[in-house]
């Protein structure tokens, strides 16, 4: 009888041991058939290891992380361009803008003044005396070289554009001749070309600098041309300077500007002052060497960045 009992016993402690490995695998069963605890083949090894009883507890943490985390590592850009609120992804970086802002600032000032003293030169070796002269002297030299190589390639005119030296209407943007002329503009290009650099970045200020003389060879050719049927050749970098003057004035239309350095006025009068003075000059043809024209050319292009850059933002 105590024999029996035995047996029993034990086959009762082995039926129930069975029964608990049985009601386990199913357990594993149900748990790795559920579609969102599919294994995923670019987790980690350690991430893909068989399930035990021990990590049960942490799935949940690991799901959220799953769901969250591992999707933004790879999709975030792709997500900031769907649900951003511009039309266009984020810029890539340029060359331009890696480069210090004082090195262009200072290599600007730099082509200047050197097309400026080759100026000076040309003058020294040849001397035209007569109505065009441009030193009244009774001494004259001919060596035509240094003046002639100038004229062709740094004063933008009707004669170099049809003889097809199109690079004058940006060259011509780095040329003076007159102590004057390139220091009311050095001074202009010092206290603007800092602040409209640091709002745009190297490359667009370059864009906007460029456009702006670009616009006001242009213009200075077209006005000169067919309104004035006069052939007059035209240099300086105003046109350009106007325009980063224009598009700050823009972008900032409560700063205050000062009028020859002295008087205080704030920009939303300033700019349409200037531009109506420089038109009024510019049709009532009065006599002066400013190219007015090139003037207005300038600043419209300044204000035309700006209009765009904001078309762009919306």
């Amino acid at each position: 009888m105590s024999k029996r009992c035995l047996h029993v016993f034990h086959r009762s402690i082995i039926q129930s041991k069975c029964n608990s490995r049985l009601a386990h695998r199913n357990t594993l069963c149900q748990f790795n058939s559920s579609p969102q605890l599919r294994p995923f083949s670019s987790l980690p090894a350690r991430i893909a290891t068989p399930v035990t009883a021990t990590s049960i507890s942490s799935l949940p943490t690991f799901l959220q992380f799953a769901r969250t985390q591992l999707r933004n590592a790879t999709h975030r850009d792709l997500l900031r361009f769907r649900y951003s609120s511009s039309r266009r992804p984020p810029r890539r970086p340029n060359w331009l803008d890696s480069i210090n802002g004082n090195t262009i600032f200072v290599a600007i000032i730099a082509i200047n003044a050197g097309v400026f003293l080759l100026w000076q030169g040309a003058k020294s070796t040849y001397v035209r005396t007569g109505r065009y002269a441009l030193i009244k002297t009774e001494q004259t030299t001919r060596d035509p070289t240094l003046w002639i190589f100038l004229r062709n390639n740094f004063l933008v005119n009707w004669e170099n554009i049809v003889s097809g030296r199109v690079w004058t209407l940006i060259t011509s943007c780095f040329s003076h001749q007159d102590i004057e002329h390139a220091l009311f503009n050095g001074l202009s290009f010092y206290f603007m070309a800092p602040g409209v650099m640091q709002v745009l970045g190297n490359s667009r200020f370059l864009g906007l600098y460029f456009l702006g003389g670009i616009a006001s060879s242009v213009t200075s050719l077209v006005w000169n041309r067919f309104y004035k049927h006069e052939s007059i050749s035209s240099h300086g970098a105003s046109g350009a300077i106007l325009a980063t003057i224009a598009f700050y004035a823009c972008a900032f239309p409560r700063t205050t500007f000062l009028i020859f350095f002295v008087i205080p006025c704030p920009a939303w009068a300033f700019l349409p002052g200037i531009l109506a003075f420089d038109v009024y000059r510019s049709v009532t043809d009065a006599r002066t060497t400013t190219d007015t024209a090139g003037h207005v050319g300038g600043m419209l292009s300044g204000i035309g960045f700006f209009l765009w850059r904001v078309a762009l933002r919306r």
